[in-house]
């Protein structure tokens, strides 16, 4: 099969976008298919993914304002003009915006699929619905934002989720088609195991001779919607009380106010993205805990590969964090709460039992698939669609 991924995003900077298009591009090398990834980008350009596994063509588009390293991915017709160009078997798009309208009009194309990866319903809408509205009315005001995705569902011949929870949230607001593939984790790259009390001291930093010294972790894209400003804030407050020690991993946006806000610490220490994956399972081996901030993650692939170094987590009580997130390994909080909340349920993780926490969240890591299996699955699916013939949306 020739799969052609109509991206919405494609960062140079890297992030979960970029990490799961290079999983699909070497898994689909491995079963003898060829990925084609089409993004906007600061010129036009066609470049080799993963060696030689895939290719991903970029066609020049302006920067975002808010980040510059996305580019506003508004090239209608350079987008129809690539797809006719490569004919793909499968076209797949992971936006309900511009690529998806793109893929609904084209003919011509065997399966269409819209993967349900983002969520800016949850990520946008919602928090603003219900954070300034009585329950009833933010209800309302999403109304017409899960009908217009239910109605653009009806164009495509599968509408893929990648877990239980939201393949049942998207049935309740009639979307189409709806097919569960569960995400997965590279369980080979990630345990604890990986864990180095050498790492750890130097983190701690002047912690690292205090015996009952706790190392948290803030990972991933530094942006608004992932909210982490007030789990900053809240580390703060735990530490006024405890020994605790900030590790600060990712980019984005956010990056210089959140460096800042950390630096307040006795211990802190700031990490870039590093594509050095084993440094970065030593990391989350490392740490006694993952505090997370996004309420509207879909799968969350640091949250899975935290459980899978038997790291526990502090999430919101909410989306794909609240569905990976088990009571024997994990702390939750309000979705919406802010640094207060976020601080009791960071005070309760760590009173609990590190090496039994531990070994549950390694043990649900466990039973989720293998990034490998997941695209197998993916890979099964999109064979049977396109024997099967495809071409069943509506439109």
């Amino acid at each position: 099969m020739r799969i052609l991924d109509l991206a919405e995003f494609y960062s140079e900077r890297g992030g979960g976008v970029r990490s799961y298009l290079g999983k699909l591009v070497r898994t689909a090398a491995q079963m003898g298919h060829e990925v084609v990834v089409v993004a906007p980008g600061p010129r036009d350009e066609q470049l080799a993914l993963e060696g030689k596994a895939g290719r991903v063509i970029r066609y020049r588009a302006p920067v975002m304002p808010y980040d510059s390293t996305y580019h506003v991915p508004f090239r209608v017709d350079r987008m129809a003009a690539i797809v006719r160009a490569e004919k793909p078997d499968i076209l797949q798009v992971s936006t309900p915006f511009v690529p998806a309208w793109v893929a609904a009009a084209l003919g011509n194309v065997p399966v269409r699929a819209y993967v349900h990866h983002a969520d800016p319903i949850g990520c946008y809408l919602r928090p603003f619905a219900r954070q300034r509205l009585p329950r009833p009315l933010a209800r309302v005001l999403e109304a017409p934002a899960w009908a217009y995705v239910a109605r653009l569902s009806r164009a495509f011949d599968v509408t893929i989720a990648a877990g239980q929870w939201l393949a049942d949230e998207l049935v309740r607001h009639r979307c189409q088609r709806v097919q569960v593939v569960e995400f997965g984790v590279d369980h080979r790259d990630f345990g604890p195991e990986h864990a180095s009390p050498a790492l750890r001291d130097q983190l701690l930093g002047p912690l690292a001779k205090c015996v009952d010294a706790k190392l948290l972790l803030v990972a991933g894209r530094m942006a608004i919607d992932k909210r982490q400003a007030r789990l900053v804030e809240a580390v703060k407050r735990v530490a006024a009380c405890r020994p605790v020690g900030l590790v600060l991993l990712g980019d984005g946006p956010e990056r210089g106010r959140l460096v800042e806000a950390g630096r307040s610490l006795e211990s802190f220490r700031y990490f870039p993205f590093t594509r050095d994956r084993a440094q970065y399972a030593e990391i989350l081996a490392t740490v006694d805990a993952l505090v997370h901030g996004s309420p509207c993650e879909t799968f969350g692939f640091v949250l899975a590969e935290a459980m899978a170094s038997g790291t526990p987590l502090v999430v919101p009580d909410a989306g794909g964090a609240a569905a990976l997130a088990g009571p024997g390994f994990s702390e939750r909080y309000p979705p919406y709460g802010g640094p207060d909340a976020v601080e009791t349920a960071i005070r309760r993780l760590l009173d609990r039992s590190s090496p039994q926490v531990r070994t549950a969240a390694r043990n649900a890591a466990d039973a989720l698939p293998s990034t490998e299996e997941h695209f197998r699955n993916l890979f099964r699916l999109y064979e049977d669609l396109l024997h099967g013939g495809g071409n069943g949306a509506d439109g």
